[in-house]
């Protein structure tokens, strides 16, 4: 866990969270209801995150494409964690362009015309480029979702680039990667973050990162524990 200043630059305040159900956005849930910056955190997500809090509003959310119907949601919203994501491997191109890009691009809209000073934190892929390139289609995706990102009228906005993430808590149904890369990330840390790790960067990027614009590799979210 990073060792943050003793002053705190941006408080979180009221956050918005997209995709808490998610190995990546539990774990940014868990640290957001402990961070003592963060007033209330609104969960937007297809499925319901179950956990009980004073400081969690959990919204069963299905209309992540429409701009208008994510607008309400967004009031006194000071920073934004989308987090939303789905495996490649699991839905068509088209499915995976509409949840990665469409869906943010709405998220982004909304954001534009009702939450513009709020900071956005996206988690995106090591290997993905804002520029449209990468190895593969779904990091040329992750890239476009950047580039939509980054073109965006918002003030200050981030975009996550981590290698294999492990899990830092329980998981339902393991890839065949993670029982290569779990135990290889124990022994070669700088191949990733855990889940935790990550979550802990995003937040520490949001409330300390003086920069209004950057991505973070895997490499530059690292030195954050060093």
């Amino acid at each position: 866990m990073p060792n943050p200043p003793d002053k705190t630059t941006r408080p979180l305040g009221r956050v918005l969270l997209t995709g808490a159900t998610g190995m990546v956005g539990s774990s940014v849930l868990r640290v957001l209801l402990n961070e003592k910056t963060v007033r209330e955190v609104v969960s937007l997500g297809r499925r319901l995150s179950g956990i009980d809090h004073p400081k969690l509003t959990d919204v069963r959310f299905e209309a992540f494409g429409e701009t208008q119907s994510i607008e309400p949601y967004l009031n006194g919203i000071n920073t934004v964690f989308h987090c939303l994501a789905t495996y490649s491997a699991r839905v068509s191109r088209a499915e995976y362009e509409e949840i990665t890009v469409d869906w943010m691009c709405a998220l982004l809209a909304a954001c534009e015309r009702s939450a513009p000073g709020v900071t956005f934190c996206l988690f995106s892929a090591q290997g993905a480029r804002s520029d449209g390139g990468g190895m593969s289609f779904a990091l040329k995706i992750k890239g476009e979702a950047e580039s939509k990102l980054f073109a965006s009228d918002l003030e200050r906005k981030f975009a996550f680039r981590p290698g294999y993430i492990a899990p830092s808590g329980p998981r339902s149904t393991w890839k065949m990667a993670d029982h290569l890369f779990k135990p290889l990330q124990r022994l070669m840390p700088s191949i990733g973050v855990t889940s935790d790790e990550l979550a802990h960067a995003m937040l520490y990027t949001a409330i300390h990162d003086r920069r209004c614009t950057a991505v973070l590799e895997n490499g530059e979210m690292r030195t954050l524990f060093a």
